[in-house]
């Protein structure tokens, strides 16, 4: 088949001026000299965006590994981990263009979109996944489930992302539409090409309009194939009257294709659409290659019950075809020319049987995918159910369920864990004063940054929880005697110096914090020592860290 992955192909002409390698200073300039330093990077990072998808282009059939590598090292300097996605998608591309192994660039994009935990780059990176996986399993059994792999990419378009440009979401959906047209799910294939029509239509106006218009050209001809593909099916079948309607509904309105189409998308999009003018039972006008056009006359003739007919004319066909056509075509002209005079009655039954067995085949992996896809959503909603049970809303840390969760968790003597542990307790200074002197929205999003600051100071494996109003813990798995304190000064630190004006105009915060060290089976023990620790900083001018020797057992 030849379904378009992303963007048309470019001529040698159109690539020359469609990229830079370097960023041009009148990108960067408003006129009245240079922009500031945080917008020039976001101009940067948007444009190399813009760069990378039009390099995924030209990796489909036009590539330039240099430009490609010259983009990665710019990237790479940038810290764009989203356009280093792109640049490996392109060298996917490539490879497969040029029938070389692409898996390791597979696998880059997994890793980055793992490390960006952008949901449209994770389906992305799961959908291309999904189609080379497909593409394989004619020769080989191993890989990951092909179906498996999809469903994950569905479920994750259901994820907001709004944060992500629009052209992202685009490019995934359109690769899960290729995915379920490689699996037969043509029904399913549909509803994500028309999404991404959706999208990308609505992306028209905004910052990524020149993207956005190239990824509808994609849809259009994607679309194209995925209605012959699944009308050619039907009327393999002899469900003529259904092929009619599907082929049906790709006719009519303007013709999409203009100066920016290169010449062979033409020929494959007009010579597709006569085929489809042909099953749906009308005369086609668009010009097509001779057998192009015999396989359209013979399809004419099946309709019309000469059986003699379409065989003569589907002969040709079945050796040789001028543009790419999906396989159910192919399959249809097969079936058309095996009717000649002289055929064993059993064999074209035979030939009918299996038709019908695949198309029946297809209907129930279909209603599996739905009930798969239905099965996933529900779990992940409970699975998001789970984390706000335990998880605080207004900081993002965990809440006292989750904190009460973690010490059940420290107690199973099957777990694999580390002996040394620390607690810190955290106070808010005089918050109280905040509330009262600039409102309670203010004091919530001092509880909110503060939740963000705690969080980018601990590990996997420790816990941030906000036991409630302005008091916080810290329990730090697996450390060394020196490292509570030398962690504790640098959230004390990271507190203090953060632009705290921003929230509101005079604003200042500090943080009090009690620390303790000891043995696992000490917890109970080192909490209600954290806690002594930290009135000890309180008593002693708030904004510090405070440590106390542990109590005696007796007076634990």
């Amino acid at each position: 088949m030849s379904r378009i992955t992303q963007f048309w192909r470019p001529t040698a002409d159109n690539w020359a001026g469609g990229v830079r390698s370097t960023f041009g200073r009148s990108e960067f300039d408003d006129g009245e000299g240079q922009v500031p330093g945080s917008e020039r990077s976001r101009i940067q990072h948007e444009t190399a965006i813009e760069q990378a998808y039009v390099l995924v282009e030209a990796a489909q059939g036009h590539n330039d590994a240099a430009r490609v590598e010259r983009a990665d090292r710019e990237a790479a300097a940038g810290g764009w981990d989203d356009v280093r996605l792109l640049l490996h998608f392109a060298r996917s591309l490539a490879c497969q263009d040029a029938g070389a192994d692409d898996s390791g660039h597979v696998e880059a994009m997994s890793d980055l979109a793992a490390r960006l935990a952008v949901p449209s780059l994770l389906a992305l990176s799961i959908a291309v996944k999904a189609v080379r996986n497909a593409d394989r399993r004619r020769t080989t059994i191993t890989g990951e489930s092909v179906a498996s792999l999809f469903v994950g990419a569905v479920v994750l378009l259901d994820e907001p992302d709004a944060a992500a440009p629009a052209v992202h979401r685009v490019a995934a959906l359109i690769e899960v539409g290729n995915v379920a047209h490689q699996l037969g799910f043509w029904e399913l294939a549909l509803e994500y090409f028309t999404l991404a029509e959706q999208a990308s239509t609505a992306a028209l106006d905004g910052r990524w309009s020149d993207i956005a218009r190239r990824q509808l050209l994609v849809v259009t001809v994607n679309r194209c194939e995925l209605l012959l593909d699944w009308s050619c099916a039907l009327a393999g079948i002899h469900e003529w009257e259904h092929a009619a309607a599907v082929a049906g509904s790709a006719l009519g309105g303007d013709d999409p294709t203009d100066d920016r189409w290169p010449p062979s998308w033409v020929t494959q999009y007009y010579g597709q659409m006569h085929l489809l003018a042909a099953l749906a039972g009308n005369e086609p006008h668009q010009p097509a290659p001779a057998n192009v056009a015999a396989l359209g006359a013979a399809i004419q003739a099946a309709r019309a019950g000469d059986d003699v007919r379409a065989c003569g004319l589907a002969e040709g066909p079945t050796q040789f075809v001028e543009i790419p056509l999906p396989s159910c075509t192919h399959l249809l002209a097969l079936s058309l020319a095996a009717r000649r005079p002289g055929t064993a009655p059993a064999a074209i039954r035979y030939g009918d049987q299996l038709a019908s067995l695949r198309w029946n085949d297809r209907v129930d992996r279909m209603a599996g995918i739905r009930d798969a896809i239905a099965v996933e959503r529900r779990r992940r909603d409970h699975e998001q159910l789970r984390r706000d049970l335990v998880l605080d809303e207004l900081t993002g840390l965990a809440n006292r369920r989750g904190y009460h969760a973690y010490l059940t968790a420290l107690q199973d003597p099957a777990a694999h864990l580390g002996s040394e542990y620390a607690v810190l307790m955290i106070d808010v200074d005089h918050f109280k004063a905040v509330n009262d002197g600039y409102g309670h929205d203010v004091g919530d999003l001092v509880l909110a940054r503060l939740g963000h600051i705690f969080a980018g100071h601990v590990r996997q494996t420790d816990l941030a929880a906000r036991l409630g109003g302005d008091e916080f813990l810290i329990i730090l798995a697996d450390v060394l005697p020196e490292v509570p304190e030398l962690r504790a000064q640098r959230i004390l630190r990271a507190v203090q110096t953060h632009p705290w004006t921003d929230v509101a105009p005079g604003l200042s915060v500090s943080v009090s914090i009690g620390i303790q060290h000891g043995g696992r089976q000490e917890l109970p023990a080192l909490l209600s020592d954290a806690d002594r620790s930290l009135y000890h900083a309180k008593n002693h001018g708030r904004g510090r860290v405070g440590t106390l020797a542990p109590s005696a057992p007796e007076a634990r």
